[in-house]
């Protein structure tokens, strides 16, 4: 913890455009480093593509980690940044207008992501401009490195719930309107069906499609994207017709080809290094 704490003022002193330029080479020397999690980045690659050589996967994976690199020096600013400094980096947003109608109809979303990009962003940017938000995570391995994260989503204004039950407080917000974002493309504990991912049979979370049914919310999926100068491009999907006469896998279904669809046009920005197969 020592370690994060220095790396909070060091990081706090280098400006954001040289720290993702370090960010980008630490990702590098990570992937030297960190032998396992290259190998499950190499097996997720065998699993979606097949055909890619030794080099064409090293080369995807030193990419990848780069994205690793940028991320979380991003983060660690994050924990120092005051919140309208952390939305500036935010210079687009398609689809905001779903959002609008759901808020001028006190309508709840369940807002389906990935751990793509710099994903903690998007939480950070809605909670600013004044939305009410929320977060489903599980809390971390370290309980002072849960406490320095959570504290950094919490001073937007982003509300923090836990993975693993579903509180009163939360389902009272989703009945005034939050806009509540859970991550589904990891092979978890929590509640799943056997879906399509990647075009591959995957363990999917099927919570977002149980709570948009229970509670009569949007159901939409939304992604951060890096773009080439390091800023960041909201894209906000339409929400999906016809919610509470369609079946939870099919929604999954949905969820899962709109993440696929964008981790294929955007590869490198994904979390490869999560062993997303595990239990097929």
């Amino acid at each position: 913890m020592i370690l994060i704490y220095i790396l909070r003022i060091i990081f706090y002193i280098i400006p954001w455009k040289i720290g993702t330029k370090i960010g980008a080479k630490l990702g590098i020397f990570c992937f030297y480093l960190f032998k396992k999690e290259r190998k499950i980045i190499y097996k997720n690659l065998d699993i979606v593509y097949k055909n890619l050589s030794e080099k064409e996967k090293k080369d995807f994976a030193k990419k990848n980690f780069r994205n690793y690199g940028i991320g979380f020096f991003e983060f660690v600013k994050f924990t120092v940044w005051k919140p309208e400094k952390i939305t500036s980096l935010v210079k687009e947003v398609d689809g905001i207008e779903y959002l609008e109608k759901a808020f001028l109809e006190k309508k709840g979303i369940i807002a389906v992501t990935a751990h793509f990009s710099n994903w903690e962003i998007i939480p950070q940017y809605f909670a600013c401009k004044g939305y009410n938000i929320g977060v489903i995570g599980k809390k971390l391995f370290d309980e002072k490195l849960n406490e320095i994260v959570g504290k950094t989503r919490q001073k937007s204004g982003v509300k923090v719930f836990d993975r693993d039950k579903i509180s009163k407080d939360m389902i009272k917000e989703l009945k005034k309107g939050m806009f509540l974002g859970i991550l589904v493309d990891q092979d978890t504990k929590v509640e799943s069906k056997i879906i399509n991912f990647l075009g591959k049979p995957a363990k999917t979370p099927v919570a977002p499609a149980l709570l948009a049914k229970k509670f009569n919310c949007y159901l939409l999926t939304l992604f951060s994207l890096r773009r080439k100068d390091s800023f960041y491009k909201i894209i906000i999907n339409k929400p999906y017709d016809d919610i509470m006469n369609t079946d939870v896998e099919k929604l999954a279904e949905r969820y899962n080809n709109e993440i696929s669809e964008m981790i294929l046009k955007f590869p490198y920005q994904w979390a490869w290094i999560h062993d997303r197969w595990k239990s097929i």
